[in-house]
């Protein structure tokens, strides 16, 4: 599987652009970008699926113009799918981003398992950025969103944060992913789950 890393947007955030032979897989487009659209239209004889970690105007803002163009699916956790069509929540209001209301084709609970193309995902929902916050799991690598970081923690005070909620997703991780487990996360650069977990002591 080769994976693409795109830092876009402001903030920046970062938007993951995972392919095999017969998947494409777009993870948090945050804003538009034409880099997204190439890829999109690169492999458009492939299964194809754009993924949110969770429901943030800056991990968001990109997905419905994409579906819209291209026909590709959204899937989001079930828990933050509502937060999409409410910019209080998804906080593009306090941001003045203009997103307008749309929501999920797919949602996803907890320990769900899907797949795109050759490409199997496991869902894990991991509260405490936002009510449904959710971390996803392929050939070995984890995608936290703004869950965990390398060197850092999501943030727990805005809507939906609960910073005891987000402690124990980060334990959760800790118990469930050997350290060499690869963190690719919604902004800054690669880590892994133990030099993570041996900085913050979870």
């Amino acid at each position: 599987m080769k994976i693409s890393v795109l830092a876009i947007g402001s903030s920046p955030t970062n938007c993951y652009l995972l392919s095999t032979e017969k998947a494409a897989v777009v993870i948090d487009p945050g804003v538009k970008d034409a880099r997204v659209d190439a890829f999109l239209e690169e492999n458009s004889d492939k299964e194809r699926l754009i993924i949110l970690t969770h429901a943030h105007f800056d991990h968001i803002g990109g997905a419905e113009e994409l579906r819209e163009k291209y026909g590709v699916k959204i899937l989001i956790s079930n828990k933050d799918n509502p937060a999409l069509s409410d910019p209080v929540v998804n906080e593009s209001v306090l941001f003045r981003v203009n997103i307008n209301p749309f929501s999920a084709d797919l949602t996803v609970e907890d320990g769900e398992e899907f797949s795109v193309g050759d490409i199997s995902f496991k869902a894990y929902e991991t509260p405490g950025h936002t009510v449904g916050s959710a971390c996803f799991y392929t050939d070995g690598i984890l995608f936290t969103g703004d869950t965990l970081f390398c060197r850092g923690i999501g943030r727990s005070d805005f809507h939906g944060g609960n910073q005891t909620q987000l402690f124990n997703s980060l334990r959760r991780i800790r118990e469930l992913f050997p350290d060499e487990t690869p963190v690719l996360s919604g902004h800054g650069p690669e880590t892994t789950v133990g030099a993570e977990f041996n900085l913050f002591g979870f």
